[in-house]
């Protein structure tokens, strides 16, 4: 009996056997949390979809998404950091899993910078709550418990390698979206403001399938079941943690809008009525002066 095979790209190919986890492994960390989390995970991708398809009429709405996670993945990103420079039980496991080449931060930068032009101050600090709040839980609860990283490695990095294609097919049919940029091609202005969706490998779907098969490697064995319990319930709190996140943002330009339309209708309401107590004015004045001729 022949061997199943999958193809991967333009010259990589696996037997299926050579793909782990398999889906309907039950055991694998990976999995479990795709299962317990599966309800989170679908409401918080209808809004996140929905939110993005608007966010891609301007990009001053999805700089402020991307600001938001920048500052999730910094966090993510600068306690693992530390913890690679630990030498404990956690560090060999941690550099077993992370690739280089997965790493957020810099690429969020990029286009930050991209769209705020250059001004760096502009989105280097959270400063809406739930952004602050999530930033901070994750460096405290991770810095007391490392393994909850494992969290974070899978639920916010495999979202990526998802959706990465499909942003990046977005974007480049996105007419309108970017500014303008003197003296750039639109393929410039693509390659200058979707870096947080490109990873650069020669082969993405490879990539992940062998950091998918690193992290349950690493995870089945080297953890306790207490363990994968805690890093499951952290998964959940990503998920409704990442909706929060969302819905403030919108909840912020929602008030920012109510109260330009609300000071619009205030000042306009101001010189509709002096407009119409000149009406008055320039009306009996008329008649009075119709009286004397």
């Amino acid at each position: 009996m022949s061997t199943a095979t999958q193809t991967l790209g333009a010259t990589t190919k696996l037997s299926q056997h050579e793909i782990i986890p398999a889906p309907n492994d039950v055991g694998a960390l990976a999995n479990r949390i795709n299962k317990e989390t599966r309800s989170l995970h679908d409401k918080i991708d209808k809004v996140v979809t929905l939110k993005f398809a608007i966010a891609l009429k301007n990009y001053k709405i999805f700089r402020q998404g991307l600001q938001a996670f920048y500052h999730v993945f910094d966090a993510i990103e600068t306690s693992l950091y530390q913890q690679l420079e630990i030498d404990d039980e956690w560090t060999e496991m941690f550099k077993q899993v992370w690739k280089p080449e997965i790493a957020r931060r810099e690429k969020a930068q990029q286009d930050l910078m991209f769209y705020y032009d250059d001004r760096k101050e502009k989105f280097m600090h959270p400063v809406m709550s739930e952004q602050v709040a999530f930033a901070n839980h994750i460096k405290e609860v991770t810095k007391e418990k490392p393994y909850l990283l494992f969290a974070y490695l899978h639920v916010m990095y495999l979202a990526l390698f998802a959706g990465g294609r499909v942003m990046r097919s977005s974007f480049a049919r996105a007419a309108g979206f970017y500014p303008r940029k003197s003296g750039l091609s639109h393929e410039d202005v693509i390659k200058m403001g979707a870096n947080f969706f490109t990873f650069d490998v020669a082969d993405e779907n490879l990539f992940r399938i062998i950091y998918k098969r690193d992290y349950e490697l690493v995870t089945r064995n080297a953890l306790t079941e207490e363990q994968k319990l805690e890093i499951i319930e952290e998964s959940k709190y990503i998920f409704a943690q990442n909706l929060k996140v969302v819905t403030e943002l919108e909840q912020h330009n929602l008030e920012k809008l109510t109260k330009n339309w609300t000071y619009y209708a205030i000042t306009r309401g101001y010189y509709v009525v002096l407009f119409l107590l000149l009406v008055v004015i320039m009306f009996y004045l008329r008649k009075i002066v119709l009286q004397f001729i």
